[in-house]
């Protein structure tokens, strides 16, 4: 406890231009707009710190020294001429020589000491609301500092595994949607690569995976950063609250308009069903061409021509596709989507039990013709094992090719008894 006290005590300090200096830290407070609890710590803890611990301090031997720091035009005070002209090199106290106490100067516009004062004013902007917040003016400019120093060690610690922060000054808002806003991500700024490698980390996906990840160089990141510098794709980030992505898309950029080129969610899965309506109305706005992809179509999003092969037409989710041929091409390649319908259409149980029989386990309500048939074509240890009628429901459950099947789904599977006219299971 007693070396961190001395740790964050301020040292006493001669500095000549001290008044400058708490002028200075003032005049560009007030230029930043700095809110009023900043404001007093800078012109507390802050001075006092750069008074007694700023290294680019200057020691003054000489008149001539002052004004070579401070400007031949600038006339030194009267007490520091009085200083140098009366003074001894030493004095005696008590018998004992004792040496003048040094005099400093401090440039009050240093690059350094301007740009300390930046980080910390950014270090406690971020904490407002905090508790630190509350007790700003009991924290020292040492403890902030120290602080500040931890933060960007545990920073520095997750760039290494890939992470960068987010400015946000390479993202260009595009629309506002239910869960957030979709931003483009600007080829032209400095900022890209760290904006692509925010949004990879975030996602566990390629788009900012580069293979130098302290000067963002090389990979697949490169691949992706050039192609949206040079105008070839177009990138964009669904985002919601805290800045965190959701959906990354990326459009192809054609000589006839824009192709979907891929839509992902995190590690490269399709994005969830809650992020579908966001999408579809990017899609909407942007309008890449009209077109199956398998992205869209994973997530339950679907290109419908208004008359097949047509090249117009509308964005929709699967469970409104009109047209039942394109809703059967739609769903014989992508059947983990029946899980979104309530009560499927009868053609599409038949399809599953054809292609994909290990769907019908998702299946809310099943069309008793489908469930015969089922147990027709399926093999017996397939089907639900049979039980007395009075048996508990929990008795009857079953899988079909592995894939548990909901007790409640029992009862549509019964078929009436040639032998006694009783269901069986």
């Amino acid at each position: 406890m007693t070396e961190t006290v001395a740790a964050s005590a301020y040292r006493p300090r001669d500095v000549v231009n001290a008044p400058d200096i708490k002028a200075a830290i003032a005049r560009r407070s007030a230029e930043r707009g700095d809110p009023a609890d900043i404001r007093a710590w800078l012109g507390n803890h802050f001075f006092r710190w750069v008074v007694g611990a700023f290294e680019q301090a200057r020691p003054l031997d000489s008149l001539a020294d002052y004004r070579a720091l401070a400007g031949a035009d600038r006339p030194a005070p009267d007490w520091l001429v009085r200083r140098f002209r009366t003074q001894p090199a030493s004095g005696c106290v008590n018998g004992a020589a004792v040496e003048p106490k040094p005099l400093y100067f401090i440039d009050p516009e240093h690059m350094l000491l301007i740009d300390r004062e930046r980080v910390l004013v950014e270090f406690l902007r971020s904490r407002a609301g905090t508790r630190l917040a509350q007790k700003l003016q009991r924290i020292t400019c040492a403890m902030a500092l120290d602080m500040w120093e931890r933060e960007h060690q545990r920073m520095q610690a997750r760039r290494d595994k890939g992470w960068v922060p987010s400015s946000g000054l390479a993202l260009r808002e595009v629309l506002r949607t239910p869960n957030g806003i979709v931003f483009e991500f600007a080829g032209d700024h400095a900022a890209l690569r760290e904006e692509l490698a925010y949004e990879s980390y975030y996602m566990q996906h390629c788009l900012g995976q580069f293979a130098d990840r302290r000067r963002l160089r090389g990979g697949y990141g490169e691949q992706y950063a050039q192609a949206a510098q040079d105008g070839r794709l177009r990138l964009f980030t669904l985002r919601g609250a805290g800045n965190q992505p959701h959906v990354t898309i990326s459009l192809s950029v054609t000589g006839d308009g824009l192709r979907i080129d891929q839509i992902k969610g995190k590690q490269n899965r399709h994005p969830v069903r809650r992020y579908a309506d966001d999408v579809r109305q990017f899609l909407r706005t942007l309008a890449p061409r009209g077109e199956r992809h398998p992205d869209c179509e994973g997530m339950g999003l679907v290109f419908e021509p208004d008359t097949p092969g047509a090249a117009t037409g509308e964005w929709t989710f699967v469970t409104d596709v009109r047209s039942p041929d394109h809703l059967l091409s739609v769903m014989s390649e992508n059947f983990h989507l029946i899980e979104h319908f309530a009560q499927p259409p009868a053609v599409l149980q038949w399809l599953l039990l054809r292609n994909a029989p290990y769907a019908l386990g998702q299946l809310r309500q099943i069309d008793p013709a489908v469930a015969a048939a089922a147990r027709h074509a399926l093999p017996g240890d397939a089907l639900p094992a049979a039980r007395e009628p009075d048996a508990p429901r929990a008795a009857a459950a079953f899988s079909i090719e592995g894939i548990p099947i909901d007790p409640a789904l029992c009862a549509a599977f019964a078929l009436p008894s040639t032998a006694a006219g009783s269901p069986s299971c």
